[in-house]
């Protein structure tokens, strides 16, 4: 099993992208809890790695998302406990018009949006809609390094800005999408910083959209020269221009050391808390140091030199809980996960395009001895690629069992059997005998890969079938999947807060860079995605994702194993802690002692 971020940064982009960049909200403070605010706190947070950027446009790390969480803002986000899509710096949710009906963009969608009118930049000038234009060009600025990121956001086509109302703009796309509301809800970037010389000041959006004017443009020198200026190290980096709208600006950056942000001196959110709780900013200081390894992080936390730690190790965890000395000062939280873990299966190889030998291999993973040896019961079984909290969770479909006999019944039904007698079934291919012999790609470094592979192994002997464990490096691991060079291997997936399943299970994903790697999808199955991704009718669209999970459940294309849980660990000097299904889980800035 691969860490949280699975070895594909680009897996969960749309999640990166947008809610990584979001403030939560919390219930707005009493009067009481107001005056217990009296310490100007530090909260020192371990992060798993090195941020790399702090740039929201260039950086794919969840590790810098973290941090820039608190300092890039959005128009728009998710309320960590209604999981409602609510709005930050803007004074409601869009003016949604469904469906544009004339012009380049017919067929699309438009969102009009006004800024809050207390919002302002560091400088003391105001956000304004010009603001949000400077964004988008820049981020469909062809020589900033964001491609991904483009891709994602094509939809958005162009941007209208009102001509009474310096605060209200129009956001135009040229498609339906069930995600396209969140989309057009993206942080905002000060071009007093990041565009100093106004490289970009005479370029319309549409020049940078439009293939025909982006062909035209896209030599432009002052186009490269923002493109160099803005992808170098200064605009990531540097204290002084990594700068957004949010509470906190960054103070400090050791590299392999730590990162240390702290809050504006009269930052303007804090007028607005009590009408809107996702402007809560307590902490005066946060501190972030990269401490990958966990028993060194585990150290750190019983000195108490870290106020909070996830991903604990589930034995860790347990033997934190029962030690009285850290019980003392540390409460310990276990939420939901938003992502799902299971083996992926190449379906194009002859030993596996048969769904009766994938569901066979189902029936040979204890996936109730995972969880209880290795999850230690944190985690619960799953039986497709979407979370149990979705209401259009399949729970008519039944989780697949351990069943030896089973397996073996169905290996015998698409023709293997053990015809030589060395106990691994067999079968005979373009006239040559192939056994049943599977390599299992795990990553050395591991233990729970390892593990599950063990319990794989163990069970699939008792049925004809050899899986070899074969550990390699991550890196040679990745190129190997990118390439469809495997078998089996263990992979994991986080979630956005709206499901869309394109880029895992359409076809059009079965690419070297798509993440479609099963070499799953037909006509049906593309069409009831393609319906899903621009049905905005949420009741519709989930009978729509009922019957995808019907298909993937008949083909197997993958084991589905678990939904886990994190393990987290937050000093108890702090109230207002809470956890939440909403990435990362917990939030810092609603901290205060």
């Amino acid at each position: 099993m691969q860490k949280r971020n699975f070895y594909n940064p680009f897996i969960f982009l749309f999640l990166t992208i947008i809610v990584g960049f979001s403030a939560c909200k919390t219930d707005p403070k009493t009067d009481n809890e107001t005056q217990e605010i009296t310490k100007a706190s530090t909260v020192t947070v371990r992060l798993r790695a090195e941020a790399d950027r702090l740039n929201p446009l260039l950086s794919y790390r969840g590790w810098s998302t973290h941090i820039m969480n608190f300092m890039f803002p959005t128009l728009l986000t998710y309320d960590p406990k209604t999981t409602e899509l609510s709005p930050v710096l803007v004074k409601s949710r869009p003016v949604v018009e469904p469906i544009i009906t004339e012009g380049p963009y017919s067929g699309g969608t438009q969102y009009t949006f006004e800024l809050l009118e207390e919002a302002t930049w560091d400088n003391g000038t105001p956000l304004t809609a010009k603001d949000y234009e400077f964004t988008l060009k820049v981020l469909f600025n062809p020589h900033v390094a964001c491609e991904v990121y483009r891709q994602v956001l094509s939809l958005i086509r162009d941007v209208e800005l009102d001509a009474t109302n310096p605060k209200k703009f129009t956001v135009l796309t040229d498609e339906q999408y069930i995600k396209a509301e969140h989309a057009t809800g993206l942080f905002i970037l000060p071009e007093y910083i990041y565009d100093p010389d106004g490289l970009m000041k005479d370029y319309k959006v549409a020049d940078l959209t439009d293939p025909e004017q982006a062909e035209k443009h896209s030599a432009d020198e002052k186009l490269k020269a923002f493109g160099d200026q803005f992808n170098s190290s200064k605009y990531s980096r540097e204290v002084g221009f990594v700068s957004g709208a949010g509470a906190y600006k960054l103070a400090e950056w050791i590299q392999g050391e730590r990162i240390v942000i702290t809050k504006k001196e009269n930052w303007w959110g804090d007028k607005l808390r009590d009408q809107n709780p996702l402007l809560t900013a307590h902490p005066e200081k946060m501190i972030f140091l990269p401490v990958p390894d966990p028993a060194t992080s585990i150290s750190m936390l019983k000195d108490q030199s870290i106020d909070v730690m996830d991903a604990i190790p589930e034995n860790q965890f347990l033997e934190l809980k029962e030690n009285e000395l850290v019980n003392q000062h540390y409460n310990f939280h276990s939420p939901d996960v938003l992502g799902y873990y299971f083996l992926y299966l190449n379906m194009r190889i002859p030993k596996l395009e048969d769904k009766r030998v994938r569901r066979a291999l189902a029936h040979l993973l204890d996936v109730d001895e995972v969880l209880k040896s290795v999850k230690l019961g944190f985690a619960r079984p799953i039986i497709g690629p979407f979370h149990p909290s979705r209401s259009y969770y399949h729970k008519e479909l039944a989780p697949i069992k351990l069943d030896v006999e089973k397996a073996r019944n169905l290996l015998k039904e698409a023709g293997w059997e053990d015809t030589n007698g060395n106990g691994t079934v067999d079968k005979n291919i373009d006239g040559e005998l192939v056994e049943m012999n599977l390599h299992y790609m795990i990553t050395p470094k591991n233990p729970t890969s390892n593990n599950i592979a063990l319990i794989f192994k163990n069970e699939a002997k008792k049925a004809g079938v050899n899986i070899e464990i074969t550990p390699k490096e991550a890196n040679v691991l990745r190129e190997d999947v990118k390439n469809r060079n495997f078998e089996i291997f263990s992979g994991g997936a986080n979630q956005d807060m709206v499901d869309d399943p394109k880029q895992f299970w359409h076809t059009s994903s079965d690419t070297p860079n798509g993440f479609n790697r099963f070499g799953f999808g037909n006509a049906e199955s593309d069409q009831l995605i393609d319906e899903i991704r621009r049905t905005l009718d949420e009741e519709k669209r989930g009978e729509l994702f009922l019957r995808l999970q019907e298909i993937i459940y008949d083909e197997q294309p993958a084991i589905f194993m678990y939904a886990t849980k994190d393990r987290i660990a937050v000093h108890k000097r702090f109230k207002g802690v809470f956890t939440t299904l909403v990435t990362p889980r917990y939030f810092e800035n609603y901290w205060y002692e």
